[in-house]
């Protein structure tokens, strides 16, 4: 349990730390083109909920904050149905995370 805990931590922190720096990379770019920035919401709504997934992890005791990662991975499921219109492949990812977290949520906190 131990390695699936570090996996979902090292992943979502890579994730996160790669999507803040293509956001503000992509904002030069699209300003370059004439286009506006994406907005700041989808920054910090990302920071934010890694900040929550890598938090459940590192403290697993903690129930509450276990149980805001469950809500918070109830709302990655439903953020990849709709993403499943665009891609399905990227959606599947997405599933596939929150059902390795989901494993160690269970494991962690209805198994004992």
């Amino acid at each position: 349990m131990t390695g699936l805990r570090w996996l979902i931590g090292i992943v979502t922190s890579l994730v996160a730390l790669g999507a803040v720096i293509l956001t503000f990379m992509g904002g030069g770019f699209r300003r370059s083109f004439g286009a506006s920035d994406n907005s700041a919401v989808i920054v910090a709504v990302v920071v934010l909920f890694a900040g929550v997934v890598v938090a459940s992890v590192v403290w697993p005791d903690r129930r509450p904050l276990m149980h805001v990662g469950a809500v918070a991975m109830l709302g990655l499921c439903v953020a990849c149905v709709f993403v499943a219109r665009q891609t399905v492949f990227v959606a599947t990812v997405g599933v596939f995370y929150a059902a390795m977290w989901f494993i160690l949520y269970y494991r962690t906190i209805w198994q004992r």
